[in-house]
């Protein structure tokens, strides 16, 4: 990973607020296809640092982060006096790679090499059962994302093959996005232990990406309820069910999604380019656990899903970690 990234990751928590409060958390969030020992072929890599602010009670000062200011009291019920509201704030970096890295020249018909830099904020209003959200992302696509050192400086640690095709990637173009979503939540039991059931549906607008999405998941473990918000963070293939609070839970999810356009497989709108033909109908399946203890959260997950073009008989898969501190 390039050096400017690490820094530009290590000073996010400083650009946001001077001073955190009770209940701002910092998570560390690592997806690799080398952790379920794949190498490469479709999304290979992310890499997120998140910023969470949360209102533990209701306020009416409270401010959604400026990306989504102009759209969140236009998409979200104002006037719902029992909402608490979560802030969100992701520096991320993510890869797309062809199925052979070892090759000069990509096959025919194989995804593109592509590397996504990009700031997210996200805003979220939340009661026992139903979460609402609204995100804006903007970035660059391109070189200027430094995917490929990211990835050579991995593969080079790891003793993993040599990316070669790099020299193909996308070309630099900057990417914007909206994001919408709804989540419901349906709880079993009133013990200790608890199941539910979350039932999200969503959309998204943009370069990068324009979808519309179902997703469900099953969860068992402590202190679910509270806990909700933090697993509604659900973006594709973006899933960070985390547990807080000396809470536990394991999970299971499911999701559908029927893809107009993404840049990772369809290439650059302004020029022409890599790319291949873009499957819109895709499916995917994600399962983990999850333990939190007073002021540290781990997850440990894992994602399989369709493939990404209409070309690559090989299913998507990565592994994911996910690290959390309350600040």
């Amino acid at each position: 990973m390039s050096l400017r990234l690490v820094v530009l990751m290590c000073l996010l928590p400083l650009s946001l607020s001077v001073r955190a409060g009770d209940n701002d958390w910092l998570s560390l969030i690592w997806h690799n296809d080398l952790l379920i020992g794949k190498d490469g072929g479709g999304y290979t890599n992310g890499l997120f640092l998140s910023w969470y602010t949360f209102a533990d009670e209701v306020r009416e000062d409270f401010a959604p982060p400026w990306l989504t200011r102009p759209l969140a009291r236009w998409l979200i019920n104002s006037e719902d006096t029992t909402k608490l509201e979560l802030g969100v704030h992701t520096l991320g970096q993510m890869m797309v790679t062809p199925e052979d890295v070892s090759k000069l020249e990509r096959e025919p018909g194989d995804a593109p090499y592509a590397g996504l830099l990009y700031w997210r904020s996200g805003y979220f209003s939340y009661t026992d059962e139903r979460v609402d959200s609204v995100a804006v992302t903007v970035g660059v696509v391109g070189p200027l994302a430094g995917a490929e050192r990211a990835q050579k400086w991995v593969h080079e640690i790891t003793g993993s093959t040599e990316p070669r095709g790099w020299d193909n990637q996308i070309s630099n173009e900057p990417i914007g996005q909206i994001e919408r979503a709804r989540m419901w939540r349906f709880a079993s039991g009133s013990g200790v232990r608890q199941a539910d059931l979350l039932t999200q549906i969503s959309g998204s607008l943009g370069n990068v990406e324009s979808a519309a999405r179902l997703t469900m998941v099953v969860r068992y473990g402590t202190d679910l309820r509270r806990s909700v918000i933090a697993a509604s963070q659900l973006s594709g293939r973006v899933s960070n069910p985390m547990a807080i609070d000396r809470g536990w839970n394991v999970y299971l999810g499911v999701g559908a999604d029927y893809v107009h356009n993404q840049i990772f497989i369809s290439g650059s709108r302004l020029r022409s380019g890599p790319r291949t033909e873009l499957k819109h109908e895709q499916y995917w399946l994600f399962a983990g656990g999850a333990y939190a203890w007073e002021n540290f959260s781990a997850t440990v997950g894992f994602s399989a899903s369709s493939s990404l073009d209409k070309y690559s008989s090989a299913r998507q898969g990565f592994g994911s970690v996910i690290l959390a501190w309350r600040l």
